[in-house]
């Protein structure tokens, strides 16, 4: 027993150990999703307004935006402004900026967790000729006042523990009755303190991360997040003076009211911590993420912390093993694939693409909480179908069996454990899904090569895009006659802006180097090496490049699919029914033998039913049910010549970017969506126009499809519905 207590105890530390070390970026939930101007955008004229989109709902009373120009010095004026359609934005406006080098700076709060982050970008404004202005951003200290964030990230995960526990213990107590009741308070009680002491310090944590201690008011009854530590606070100082009568009065504190009480107490405690996870900042659709979370919670407080609590039960009371063992694993057998269902669910929320796995460390996490995840799931399946005793004289005639049965037990009660501690950390590292690349910076690079007589020379440019490059040059000669300088003039196609001449700077060998942001505008330029030699004549060497935008619009950045929106993009509604269909009947099938038994002859017949009906539904929504949204909408506006010259112009200035000029899904920014667009003179002519209404207005989640109806009214969605049919489908249909 030692040795595997000692194997549990090291898993949780060394998970801990990985919130510590890990959480590095943790608490940087309320991340840029994309500005307006966007990142190191090169821009003709000076905005009027800078607009930022974050990743979760921002607390308004301590997020702002600031325009700082080259010296330090604010070029915004009066506050930073929000929107109430799309919680995620805001905005400040700004001065008319003259050219030069301007860096935004943010500070945000969010709204959901708590966490508080900063961070800048810059942007440049052209001089009137276009060419590149002078100066560089301001250097933003992005150091966050406050305990450091691993401690939170270790006291989120002991919190955490403390919540499966308690639920679990009292779910145990209630099913094992009086005897185990009276053996579990003390761990109830234990789980109170640590649950109180836990709130207290993510209380005054986030105080300090807002300035000082001065703000543990404001921080806790002024934002979303202190709401939610409220009722927890409330549920707990509940429960310890529940449990502090039940020492004074124990015949009229105790029992089954008492265990209720708790009960409800639990509920309250583990919705608040719900409240404030991924799935409850994920804007379109947050209630079904949070429902989601907050069942996969429950289903691990009634598995793990039951488990847990029936090895303390056993150990301190004379319980029959058999009973109790059997209960347990009933109501285990029927958390557990509910567990699985809605943790699948949330993992898809959280990771829309692959690539999120293995490019962010919620990803290392997650796969070290699959590990352990395999490890409980053989352990757990070892004790259930292997090794559990079924009757009393099995469980006395083989000692060694059940010796290796309870040795099993604790592993898997260890195991469960460091799995809760491995999703803690989860909790506090940013997911897939908050840190969704919403601008995507390409990258062009090309290398080039001229000859010039003697001369050969090679010129390296990255990224190629608009902005900030790295002009990389290699000039290979006559050693006796050595290059001593190399100029650059960069021009654009049309000479709407004036030829700008900028002296590399020699890193030996013959190779010189220029950065900084002279790419001002897409299209074609025409960068002329200027070879300066020790003697003779020097040398111009042409290379054209075409530069396109490295940026664009987020298709994740408007959340209008509401509250109760599919919050999914790897499946449907359909797909999501047939999920619980599935696991519900399942459950129902698997128990026929008990209903039986319980409700005789009838009641396993009406168990068959239900989980043969499970099934059919499963298959029915997998096979046969798909309706296209908005199928049933009728156009209201008549496709004349009017509407569809509107639908062009709108086609042209929102549309063709990515689905290109001519509707073949091949537009400039088509490359760097997540999904290729869709090419409408397949897709316009098989769906009708309520359909195509329906996507322009909700958008197509996962493939860069933006909701475009923040933007659009219905008249100018329709429109661009009649320029799509009059344009891409059969004239005679």
């Amino acid at each position: 027993m030692r040795r595997v207590l000692t194997l549990g105890l090291a898993a949780v530390a060394a998970l801990i150990a990985v919130a510590w070390f890990a959480a590095h970026d943790a608490g940087a939930h309320a991340l840029l999703s994309r500005g307006d101007p966007p990142i190191n955008a090169s821009l003709r004229e000076s905005p009027t307004r800078v607009t930022l989109f974050m990743t979760e709902r921002l607390q308004r009373s301590y997020s702002s935006v600031e325009v700082l120009d080259s010296a330090g010095q604010r070029r915004d004026i009066g506050g930073t402004e929000f929107s109430d359609d799309v919680p995620t934005q805001m905005s400040v406006r700004v001065l008319q900026l003259d050219p030069g080098v301007y860096t935004v700076v943010w500070r945000t709060l969010s709204e959901v967790d708590g966490h508080t982050w900063t961070g800048s970008y810059v942007f440049s404004v052209l001089k009137p000729d276009g060419s590149a202005p002078a100066g560089a951003g301001v250097e933003i200290a992005l150091d966050r006042p406050g305990p450091p964030v691993e401690a939170d990230a270790a006291v989120k995960a002991v919190g955490l523990i403390a919540l499966i526990l308690f639920v679990g213990a009292v779910w145990m107590a209630l099913l094992l009755r009086e005897r185990a009741a009276r053996a579990l308070l003390p761990m109830i009680a234990a789980c109170v303190v640590v649950g109180i002491a836990a709130t207290g310090y993510e209380a005054i944590s986030a105080a300090l991360r807002l300035g000082n201690i001065g703000f543990l008011g404001e921080m806790v009854f002024e934002t979303g997040n202190g709401l939610w530590m409220q009722q927890r606070w409330y549920a707990l100082i509940i429960a310890a003076a529940a449990l502090a009568g039940h020492l004074w009065q124990p015949k009229h504190f105790g029992g089954r009211p008492l265990l209720s009480v708790l009960g409800l107490l639990g509920i309250v405690w583990l919705a608040s911590t719900s409240a404030v996870s991924h799935g409850a900042a994920i804007g379109s659709g947050w209630i079904w993420g949070t429902l989601f979370d907050a069942v996969h919670l429950a289903g691990a407080a009634l598995w793990i912390g039951g488990l847990a609590s029936l090895l303390i039960a056993l150990r301190r009371t004379e319980l029959n093993r058999v009973d109790a063992v059997r209960r347990f694993s009933i109501a285990a057998a029927i958390s557990v694939p509910i567990l699985a269902a809605a943790g699948l669910l949330s993992a898809l929320i959280q990771v829309p693409s692959a690539s999120g796995l293995v490019d962010t460390d919620w990803g290392i996490a997650f796969f070290v909480k699959g590990v352990l995840l395999a490890a409980l799931f053989a352990a757990a399946a070892a004790n259930a179908f292997l090794l559990r005793p079924r009757d009393e004289s099995s469980d006395g005639r083989d000692i060694a069996l059940a010796m290796r049965f309870a040795r099993l037990m604790r592993l898997e009660a260890a195991l469960g454990v460091a799995v809760i501690a491995a999703s803690a950390v989860l909790t506090q590292l940013p997911s897939p899904a908050s840190v969704q690349p919403a601008v995507e910076q390409k990258d062009n690079s090309v290398v080039e090569r001229v000859t010039r007589g003697e001369i050969a020379a090679s010129l390296e440019i990255s990224p190629n895009l608009v902005g900030f490059n790295t002009w990389t040059a290699s000039i290979d000669g006559d050693d006796r006659n050595p290059v001593e300088a190399l100029l650059m003039r960069f021009r654009y196609a049309d000479d709407s802006v004036g030829p700008v001449t900028i002296a590399a700077e020699s890193i030996g060998g013959g190779r010189f180097r220029l950065e900084g942001a002279y790419f001002g505008l897409p299209g074609v330029w025409t960068v002329e090496m200027e070879i300066r030699r020790a003697s003779g004549d020097d040398l111009i060497a042409p290379i054209v490049t075409n530069v396109e935008s490295g940026y664009q619009a987020s298709p994740f950045a408007a959340d209008s699919g509401g509250a109760l929106a599919l919050p999914l993009t790897q499946m449907d509604w359909n797909g999501v029914g047939a999920l619980w269909a599935l696991v519900l009947g399942g459950l129902i099938w698997l128990n026929r033998p008990r209903v039986r038994d319980r409700w005789g002859p009838r009641g396993g017949d009406a168990a068959f039913v239900g989980g043969l009906l499970g099934f059919i539904i499963a298959v029915v929504l997998l096979t046969g049910l798909h309706v296209e949204p908005g199928r049933t909408l009728s156009n209201p506006v008549e496709r004349t010549a009017a509407s569809v010259e509107a639908g062009s112009t709108l086609f042209a200035i929102n549309c063709a970017s990515c689905h290109g000029a001519t509707g073949a899904g091949d537009g400039p920014l088509a490359d760097s969506l997540p999904a290729p667009p869709a090419n409408f003179t397949v897709h316009v002519p098989f769906h009708p126009d309520g359909v195509l209404f329906a996507w322009i207005s909700d958008g197509i989640r996962g493939t860069g499809m933006p909701a475009w109806s923040p933007q659009l009214s219905d008249q100018e969605r329709w429109d661009l519905v009649n320029f799509l049919r009059a344009t891409f489908d059969d004239p005679g249909q």
